[in-house]
């Protein structure tokens, strides 16, 4: 009897050597994902060079987070129709070409068109993540998705830091240079090590216009996926806000500090990579409700000693700490709780929760850069506490409704 269809790709799809491709995605997300931070500590640095304020140079970050979004919508879902193996090394290659045109950019105007494309081309991260997913077993998903995950918070903590120190030293061209060959190196290695054929996704009968028309029904029909969206969207709202005016913060009068004081701090948020494993083991022992609510509160609780680290250095470095300690756990949970959704749908929705999750970030950051220019630090920590606190409530409301 013929094997229905998808059933052969499938069984070679669960055939893969999932565990020794967890490493290599984990690296590969990492060094992509920096790309969207590449700018942050490079603000004040772009400010003084290109002779731009800090509210128009802070627009390359929003750029990169709205295109980001923007990528999440019209390219995530292709990973459940096309060769994922495929899409990858596509967009890899288009990164790196949008990376080198960022490198050379003449002004702040074609640094942000570079931005967009560099946040478009990013989402091969989300393309990766799903991907991994769907080569674990269904007991070792959470822990998978946090290995994966954790190369993506420590890549984006290293870049950080390096385009800090970098930047600080030779200027901010050379940082997006250097990126551009990491990305491009990425190409060769992913197309040597990936399996041809591993990526291929299960069938479902339906052509891109369909998928993305597919795209409301899920947010309809699925109560996890709109919750989750919800936490990770205000979450992750919370930490652009944070993130995007604290450039200025160090280089102001107080402190004084150049780029490479903001990566160096970005380092502190190891203890985000830390939250992703235990979230992860939580996340494979069903523990229930409670982690969510506890990393949602205390995300709330990180704003308050960032509202006095305006001129407490250690006060600031501890706020740091816990914000992504907070936020990426919750990133974490949220994750595995919407990968026990049907695999056939996971590319979609995945490009459903990232979608809020880097809108999110983009008007955390377009309110923390107006917010800052207007009224200073303290402002942009009543509206990251306000953020993380609806978070709060909404998960509050939702464990009473149940």
């Amino acid at each position: 009897m013929a094997s229905p269809p998808g059933t052969d790709r499938a069984r070679h799809r669960s055939a893969a050597p999932a565990r020794g491709l967890v490493p290599l995605f984990a690296i590969a997300c990492g060094l992509t994902v920096g790309n969207l931070y590449l700018s942050l500590p490079l603000l004040d640095t772009l400010a003084a060079e290109l002779h731009r304020s800090h509210f128009a140079v802070s627009l390359v970050v929003v750029a990169t987070q709205a295109a980001y979004a923007v990528g999440l919508v019209l390219v995530v879902p292709l990973g459940d129709m096309l060769d994922r193996r495929r899409l990858v090394l596509a967009l890899l290659t288009a990164e790196t070409a949008a990376l080198l045109l960022a490198a050379a950019a003449p002004g702040i105007e074609v640094l942000c068109v570079a931005a967009a494309l560099i946040g478009l081309t990013s989402v091969v991260v989300m393309v990766m993540v799903p991907f991994a997913a769907s080569l674990a077993a269904e007991a070792e998903r959470g822990r998978v998705v946090a290995s994966v995950m954790s190369g993506v918070l420590i890549g984006s903590l290293l870049i950080r830091f390096l385009s800090g120190v970098i930047g600080e030293h030779t200027g901010w061209r050379p940082v997006y240079y250097g990126a551009a060959g990491v990305a491009g190196t990425l190409v060769l290695v992913l197309r040597s090590r990936i399996p041809a054929g591993t990526g291929v996704p299960p069938d479902t009968g339906l052509g891109y216009a369909s998928l993305l028309r597919s795209l409301p029904g899920l947010v309809r029909s699925s109560p996890v996926l709109r919750r989750r969206s919800l936490y990770g969207a205000l979450c992750f709202a919370a930490f652009t806000a944070f993130w995007t005016p604290l450039p200025f913060l160090l280089a102001g009068p107080h402190y004084g500090y150049g780029a490479d004081a903001v990566g160096f701090l970005s380092l502190v948020g190891i203890g985000g990579v830390v939250a992703a494993a235990l979230a992860g083991r939580a996340a494979d022992r069903d523990l229930g409700p409670w982690p969510t609510g506890i990393l949602l509160a205390g995300g709330c609780v990180s704003f308050l000693p960032a509202a006095f680290g305006e001129r407490a250095l250690a006060l600031l470095v501890l706020a740091t700490f816990l914000l992504d300690f907070m936020v990426q756990g919750a990133h974490i949970t949220n994750q595995s709780e919407i990968y026990r959704l049907p695999p056939e749908i996971r590319g979609r929705v995945t490009s459903v929760y990232m979608t809020g999750y880097f809108l999110g970030g983009a008007a955390g950051a377009v309110g923390a850069a107006a917010l800052y220019s207007a009224s200073g630090w303290p402002a942009v920590c009543v509206l990251g506490s306000a953020l993380t606190g609806t978070a709060f409530m909404a998960w509050a409301f939702h464990l009473v409704r149940d």
